[in-house]
């Protein structure tokens, strides 16, 4: 499995493509040795690293659905997945998410936010009714480049989605449905624990 994962990160530096980075390791690991999530959901399979990344977590008999919007990165992660031995925990599925929550049912104990950092409140909206009484969204590229700290204009080309990210942080810090911690590790890591 070392090697497995070794491969994934060194496609993704030949190829630049956001895979988790170091300094989240960790964090994001702790949090599922303690949580053992049963029904893990991720937006953002990129290449399979973090799904490969968060499988040895699951709790016994539990399952990991990953989405991914790009068709080649899809089929990169599936052959990945068939090469590790979580290949029959991970579903993956390919296509817009949003289209594809409608589809599933969940209930959801554990989500994991890292596809298109527009749409996070979008997808945290269409997730509510569909997770599990105190179940952990956790959120990554929160900082987006720490861009999501600019006071006045924003730059036009990453208007739209850091106006959405605030909207996603402003949703998280309501404490009527959530309890949620900002990490400043990697690119910021959100975790929210739901309390509906």
């Amino acid at each position: 499995m070392t090697d497995l994962l070794e491969e994934i990160r060194s496609q993704a530096a030949r190829e630049q493509l956001p895979i988790l980075r170091d300094p989240e390791l960790p964090l994001l690991t702790r949090i599922l040795q303690q949580t053992k999530p049963a029904r893990l959901l991720e937006i953002g399979t990129c290449i399979g690293y973090s799904a490969l990344i968060m499988a040895p977590f699951l709790a016994e008999g539990g399952m990991l659905t990953t989405i991914e919007l790009d068709k080649e990165r899809y089929r990169t992660a599936k052959e990945y997945f068939s090469r590790s031995p979580y290949a029959r925990v991970i579903t993956a599925l390919q296509g817009d998410a949003a289209q594809c929550l409608s589809r599933l049912e969940g209930p959801w104990d554990f989500v994991f936010l890292d596809g298109p950092k527009g749409q996070y409140v979008r997808y945290l909206q269409l997730l509510m009714p569909h997770l599990s009484p105190g179940a952990l969204i956790v959120a990554d590229n929160l900082r987006y480049h720490d861009m999501i700290y600019i006071k006045g204009t924003l730059p036009h080309k990453h208007r739209t989605a850091v106006t959405r990210l605030r909207q996603f942080l402003s949703l998280i810090d309501d404490r009527r449905y959530f309890d949620s911690v900002f990490f400043e590790n990697g690119d910021g890591l959100t975790v929210s624990r739901w309390k509906g």
